[in-house]
């Protein structure tokens, strides 16, 4: 098991990804050159996941200037005893008289990519599929407004934007409809899935005292990590963790958070499906 505290700079390069993805893809390269090339430049599994990790913590923060995206829950049922929900979109401050691609990071994907095109922005803010579409919006929610739905495990995190076709205007949003989240007074601790059976972890902190040093433990199995990572100035902080331990297909990790006035502790089950 391993964990790591991850800066807030913005991975500028990586999230461009998701606002170029409705761009054709480039030529590709001889074989050879392609393969000289990715021998080069492969990154380690580390890299990798440090980057998703990064990436998913600045994602609702690469929005354009003034653009905002709300989540609203309009259903929640069950679905062959599993949880299903459906929510729609109310976006402020963006343009309306563009076209704009939907893009959606599963967890289970190595990175972004366009799922639907031609969606509109209404008067009151809806996000849905003009009636007169082409695109291929129309498929699914012609004349219609766009409705989200998932089945989603616990702790799992719904990465989307919204990007117009001029590639001018950009507002990511994301959700995680079954938030795994323990309290102790003012302070919180919320684990968030970034892989299917949480090879990869965010620890999300919030209500600790501005710039404080904290006492962050986590243990897994006979396993143990500890370290004195600093607040942010809002009182916040956040943490990858990767929970697996050698020779183990399945357990559960605490984590164990103390600061000056509160001390929250979460557990979680890692290897499940």
């Amino acid at each position: 098991m391993r964990h790591t505290y991850v800066l807030m700079a913005i991975l500028g390069v990586f999230l461009a990804a998701a606002g170029q993805a409705a761009k054709q893809q480039p030529k590709p390269k001889p074989p050879a050159a392609a393969a000289s090339a990715a021998q080069l430049q492969t990154p380690s599994d580390e890299e990798l996941m440090a980057k998703a990790a990064q990436a998913t913590i600045n994602w609702d923060k690469s929005s354009s200037p003034g653009v905002k995206a709300e989540v609203l829950l309009i259903k929640k049922d069950q679905a062959n005893g599993k949880p299903l929900m459906q929510y729609h979109l109310k976006i402020s401050g963006a343009p309306k008289n563009k076209l704009y691609n939907l893009i959606a990071w599963p967890i289970m994907v190595a990175q972004p990519a366009t799922i639907m095109e031609g969606l509109a922005i209404a008067a009151d803010g809806t996000v849905g599929c003009p009636p007169n579409s082409d695109k291929s919006c129309a498929q699914r929610f012609k004349g219609a407004e766009l409705k989200l739905t998932y089945t989603p495990g616990i702790g799992e995190i719904y990465r989307h934007a919204l990007i117009s076709e001029d590639h001018a205007t950009r507002i990511f949003f994301s959700i995680v409809p079954a938030p795994m989240i323990e309290q102790d007074k003012t302070c919180s601790l919320e684990i968030v899935r970034l892989s299917p059976r949480f090879e990869l972890a965010l620890i999300r902190g919030k209500g600790f005292t501005p710039s404080e040093q904290i006492s962050f433990h986590t243990q897994s199995y006979q396993e143990n990590h500890d370290s004195q990572p600093k607040v942010n100035p809002q009182g916040e902080f956040w943490a990858t963790l990767s929970p697996f331990v050698k020779g183990r297909t399945m357990g559960t990790t605490q984590v164990v958070v103390k600061g000056k006035s509160c001390a929250p502790t979460l557990s979680f089950e890692w290897g499940s499906e």
